[in-house]
């Protein structure tokens, strides 16, 4: 199976692999050439989440509410969406092994809608929260 027509069309898919000890890699997009590294989970949703605000899509439904009076620190990304650099199948070619794509195609109820597709296995799945997300890359 190979990715879907629909993904390769998409501006926010984002490439990544995992490295064997824990939650650690390497995130890569169509808009840049060096790739972005997490530590952790949270790490890696913050990046991710920096990439979609960047590229304007799909735009959060809902605004950062807490008690707090400081918001996540999200690291800012320059992105002009209209200049891509490569296609989607060469997000595949950048990361390793344990790699995978991933489309984000909704931002409902504060949690990710979307799709991810696993290098290893050659099959895309969907998910409908975060939570699922990580069932699905930890459900070796």
């Amino acid at each position: 199976m190979a990715i879907s027509d629909r993904m390769k069309r998409m501006p926010n898919v984002v490439g990544f692999n995992l490295e064997n000890d824990g939650f650690k890699g390497e995130l890569y997009n169509c808009y840049e050439e060096k790739a972005e590294t997490f530590n952790d989970v949270n790490d890696f949703f913050n990046v991710v989440n920096a990439f979609l605000d960047a590229v304007e899509f799909p735009e959060q439904k809902i605004k950062y509410r807490a008690f707090k009076k400081t918001l996540p620190e999200l690291k800012l990304i320059d992105i002009d969406p209209a200049e891509k650099l490569f296609e989607v199948e060469h997000l595949l070619e950048l990361c390793k092994e344990k790699a995978y794509l991933m489309m984000i195609t909704g931002r409902d109820n504060a949690t990710w809608q979307g799709t991810i597709y696993s290098k290893a296995k050659d099959i895309e799945s969907s998910f409908n929260s975060e939570v699922e997300l990580l069932r699905i890359i930890n459900n070796k």
